[in-house]
């Protein structure tokens, strides 16, 4: 069962990173995160029919039986439907919004272990979707920090190049057209990292009845910060503001972030341990 529980943990990881490129490909349309995302998909998919085929040689048509088993073997056939959507036109969001209940549905049924191996198989998933939820929230600020170091140099350079303050150090920085270009991707990769990794941390709550936590201060400031990176695209995409405010914009979130970050000591479950 140990086995079983790390292929599972390997199934649920995968899935996590094909995610992280649907959502790319979804905020722009991008054919190497669509491939990207639907090979990490198949992956998944191959991995659940191996559970599945392990199961049923040691427990035979019993391991179709239980919520645990229904939940999986509804994720395993979103999935498929997921890849075949990738092959038909105009399919971005359809396969998105499907492979996030398929996701969601594939971790409610780790948190849900078979009996007799529930104590443990569940302390052990919980941990590791945990950890996940940490490693892929810590890797996203790293991402929009880098956003923001970048929209810092973009207004440094706009207003140097506005004052027609010349110098050396504007040979050293890249051109507008460059941050502009390289600031969304940041921000892209960091929102779609967050996005999953609240996924994980929403499920875990609703799965174990924590729905206060949802109001949380430090939850919210998440979310709210969340939003303000999805208004940045949406206002980026419609062209209605310009590098300068977009670079602001992606500050503003940044700043939020950064109150998130600072909240950690009045939250009520993600109070860090300095000592």
């Amino acid at each position: 069962m140990t086995q079983l529980a790390i292929i599972d943990d390997a199934v649920v990881y995968i899935y996590a990173l094909s995610l992280l490129f649907y959502f790319s490909n979804c905020f722009y349309r991008n054919p190497g995160a669509k491939r990207m995302g639907t090979g990490l998909l198949t992956c998944s998919l191959f991995l659940m029919l191996a559970i599945f085929g392990i199961r049923i040689a040691e427990e035979g048509l019993a391991a179709f039986f239980s919520a645990y088993d229904y939940l999986q073997l509804v994720s395993l056939c979103l999935m498929l439907a997921s890849i075949i959507l990738t092959f038909l036109p105009r399919t971005e969001l359809a396969v998105m919004l499907v492979s996030l209940i398929g996701f969601v549905l594939l971790t409610a049924s780790r948190l849900g272990s078979p009996e007799g191996q529930e104590a443990y198989v569940s302390g052990y998933t919980l941990h590791s979707l945990l950890t996940l939820h940490i490693v892929l929230a810590g890797v996203s600020f790293a991402a929009l920090t880098l956003a923001a170091v970048l929209a810092v140099l973009y207004l440094f350079l706009h207003y140097r190049l506005k004052e027609k303050k010349w110098g050396d150090i504007l040979r050293r920085l890249p051109s507008l057209e460059a941050l502009d270009s390289y600031i969304p991707a940041a921000v892209l990769w960091g929102v779609c990292l967050l996005a999953v990794s609240l996924l994980i941390a929403g499920v875990v709550m609703v799965w174990e009845g924590n729905w206060r936590g949802f109001l949380d201060f430090k939850l919210v400031l998440t979310f709210a910060g969340f939003v303000i990176y999805l208004l940045y695209f949406l206002i980026r995409r419609h062209k209605r503001a310009t590098g300068v405010s977009m670079a602001k914009w992606v500050l503003l979130g940044y700043a939020v972030l950064i109150m998130n970050f600072l909240s950690n000591s009045i939250s009520s479950f993600h109070s860090w341990n300095w000592g």
